[in-house]
């Protein structure tokens, strides 16, 4: 986007609309100029790619898919979803594409100005469409593919966060039990003319250290974190070696990668059933990973193909894709259905992605109580223990 910003105006005969623009003033010079007097502006939204989700996106597609196949022309069917969608930041930006549309620019043209909520591969497949007369068709894969991504992406997202959300409580009221329980029961112990047990005075001596140092230490965990994040995080090389632990982690590594293989090979089965070059269809492939690993690997083996190598030997060559994969491309090679075969391939992916996301949690839950049985259980031990001990004393 040219600007950052999107803002929503009402003239004086009722008539509404967005424009993107710098600021309030801003708005209404543009406005002027395009004969508009307007008699409220204000700040829709913020323009980033939060605004621009695949959900969304998806819609949209499966939206013009259907119109373009009842036989709408390209710039009515634009100006009919725009007139629909909720969200200003895609109605503006549909508004735009249906602007460009009729000033006699192509609809590829028109999405590569917007390369921010349009991803290369769908450029790529709308800009065949065009060139071969099926648009319809190249937008209605186009919403299979994103749809089922969606999907994935939210039942890997459900099965992820589960566990991290009970960390979360967890450390919670570990640290609430640490700050403002466990002083007050340090005052009793103070009072008691015993010693305390070991645990427990690692325990206190723990709280004390939060009590006094956390802000401390919260302070300059968060300074690490942005650093890490505004300095580091944005080298290739650090963003390799989190990716690379991401794949090594023992429970959701194998669910991350098997969705990345589900990705490439949806992502090449489209182009190939689009009728894209297979080099170009490993690139958008490569693009859609979102791996560094899976991306180098995808660009060698389009190297390895540029030179006349068949994409089953490739494949095969490369580490991070499995035999099974290697073999069904082979099948497909020998058989001449390749696109067959990765679409069978990406089928496969996705409902072992789907399975590990839905088995995560059952595999997950026993070391979880576990972990909050050490945790929580830890505590309350560490507090009544000396209260305990005091009674049988007593006795």
């Amino acid at each position: 986007m040219t600007y950052p910003r999107l803002y929503t105006w009402l003239d004086i005969e009722g008539h509404s609309g967005e424009i993107s623009a710098n600021s309030v003033r801003h708005a209404r010079q543009q406005l002027m100029v395009q004969g508009v007097i307007a008699v409220k502006i204000k700040l829709a939204v913020k323009l980033s790619q939060r605004q621009w989700q695949l959900a969304e996106l998806s819609t949209i597609t499966r939206q013009l898919a259907t119109l373009l196949q009842a036989g709408l022309p390209l710039n009515h069917s634009l100006r009919l979803i725009a007139s629909e969608h909720p969200l200003p930041a895609w109605r503006y930006i549909l508004k735009q594409l249906q602007s460009q549309i009729s000033q006699g620019k192509s609809f590829s043209s028109a999405l590569a100005e917007y390369p921010q909520a349009f991803p290369a591969l769908f450029r790529e497949l709308i800009s065949t469409g065009e060139l071969t007369g099926k648009l319809d068709q190249c937008c209605f894969l186009l919403a299979n593919q994103q749809e089922k991504r969606v999907r994935l992406q939210q039942k890997i997202r459900k099965a992820l966060g589960y566990p991290l959300f009970v960390l979360a409580v967890a450390l919670l009221v570990s640290l609430l039990m640490l700050i403002l329980v466990l002083p007050a029961f340090t005052e009793i112990y103070q009072s008691f003319d015993a010693p305390l047990p070991y645990f427990t005075q690692c325990v206190i001596a723990l709280s004390d250290a939060i009590q006094h140092h956390g802000l401390i230490g919260a302070i300059l965990l968060s300074t690490l974190y942005g650093y890490y994040l505004n300095r580091l995080h944005p080298q290739q090389y650090w963003q390799a070696r989190e990716q690379q632990i991401i794949l090594q982690l023992p429970f959701c590594g194998k669910l991350i990668q098997t969705n990345i293989l589900a990705r490439v090979f949806r992502t090449l089965a489209m182009t190939q059933h689009a009728g894209i070059p297979l080099t170009n269809g490993i690139k958008s492939s490569a693009n859609a990973a979102g791996n560094i690993h899976y991306y180098h690997s995808l660009i060698f083996t389009l190297r390895l193909i540029e030179q006349g190598t068949s994409l089953f030997s490739a494949l095969h060559q490369q580490p991070l894709f499995p035999a099974l994969a290697c073999q069904l491309v082979r099948a497909g090679e020998e058989s001449g259905m390749l696109d067959t075969m990765l679409d069978k391939l990406a089928d496969i992916y996705e409902d072992q992605a789907e399975n590990l996301a839905e088995n995560l949690s059952a595999k997950v839950e026993p070391l979880l109580m576990t972990i909050l049985a050490v945790i929580i259980g830890g505590l309350v031990i560490a507090i009544y223990l000396p209260i305990f001990q005091l009674g049988n004393v007593m006795g």
